[in-house]
């Protein structure tokens, strides 16, 4: 780490699986460097899926799919013992939505998980992200 401190750190959580490796690993590395801790998840954007959908209100879609997106994110982050910064929730492109908080809150660190089984060899947020984003970045294994 070369005596580099850390001012704020950005947690990509994925909704799905496991995030306490993740976050546990965030909150001690915001407490050893007296850093900001915010945390990101970002959605699929609809728009981008149903390009020509008969009658359905993809707006009106992509705000529900959002509003349950914060209700689980908020189930995850209760009680995790940390004061947050930021939670974001947004949806559109994964490396493109993360470089962007990246850039707008300062964020100098990207904590983020992969889970090492057969699907991750073939799609992995973890390996799009470290080929995208442009501060350092710290990948937690997450085992099944």
């Amino acid at each position: 780490m070369n005596g580099q401190t850390y001012q704020h750190i950005l947690v990509a959580i994925d909704l799905r699986g496991d995030n306490h490796p993740v976050l546990d690993k965030a909150i001690a590395l915001a407490k050893t460097h007296s850093a900001k801790l915010s945390v990101i998840h970002v959605d699929v954007d609809l728009r981008e899926i149903y390009t020509e959908m008969i009658d359905i209100d993809i707006g009106e879609l992509q705000d529900h799919a959002l509003t349950e997106t914060r209700k689980k994110m908020e189930q995850i982050l209760a009680g995790i013992g940390f004061p947050l910064e930021k939670k974001l929730v947004i949806s559109g492109d994964l490396g493109e939505q993360v470089n962007e908080a990246i850039e707008r809150y300062g964020i100098d660190l990207l904590v983020c998980g992969h889970h090492q089984n057969f699907w991750s060899l073939l799609i992995s947020s973890a390996r799009q992200l470290m080929n995208q984003v442009e501060c350092d970045m710290l990948v937690v294994p997450i085992k099944g």
